[in-house]
């Protein structure tokens, strides 16, 4: 059992695909970017963030000392990193800068494990690279009746109607959605913390 410092759907699902039994964690954190740090930096700082506010959640809130795990994605173009978009006009302008190009989709995860004294923090980095077809404004705005866009780095989910735009990927499928599967579960095994839960 872990918990989850995410309200994402999507993390959950895949964690759920590998049967990883798992509680959700609702937390805020200002995902601030820091400009002066590189994008790598940044979804790492963001994942730790994530994780140590799950961590002072579960102890202020309860005596369990389940591990809590923790991710920020982030779209990355050109060395500019692309958040959730804020509006309509904000993810048609970010859908039309990643037309026909390749961007860079890296996240960050932080497991917290808490012992009697402290939490210790384990943070791993993943980016793989997607090609976008072109895309017309019209495309945009047509995606962007499906409210897919909005609550999605980069203004698009690769898992639902925004696959469509997508020509080409190198790099893990799962770390694109949220959450690099193949690098977390090598990351529980590396601590030791089980992770499947076995039926």
């Amino acid at each position: 059992m872990i918990y989850l410092a995410s309200k994402s759907p999507r993390r959950t699902e895949l964690l759920q695909q590998i049967g990883v039994e798992h509680q959700i964690l609702d937390i805020e954190v200002d995902e601030d970017i820091n400009s002066s740090n590189s994008p790598q930096e940044n979804v790492r700082a963001l994942s730790v963030l994530k994780c140590q506010e799950g961590v002072r959640k579960v102890t202020s809130e309860s005596k369990s000392t389940f591990p809590i795990l923790a991710a920020d994605t982030i779209v990355v173009l050109e060395d500019k990193i692309f958040g959730k978009p804020q509006s309509e006009s904000d993810a048609i302008s970010m859908l039309l800068k990643l037309s026909g190009k390749t961007h860079l989709v890296m996240t960050g995860v932080t497991v917290g494990v808490i012992t009697t004294e402290q939490a210790k923090f384990h943070t791993i980095s993943v980016a793989s690279n997607v090609e976008f077809a072109k895309l017309t404004e019209s495309d945009c705005k047509e995606y962007c009746k499906t409210n897919e866009p909005f609550d999605k780095a980069g203004g698009y989910g690769i898992q639902g109607y925004g696959s469509a735009f997508i020509k080409k990927i190198n790099g893990s499928y799962s770390n694109i959605v949220g959450l690099p599967i193949h690098e977390v579960v090598k990351l529980l095994k590396e601590l030791g913390i089980p992770y499947w839960n076995k039926k």
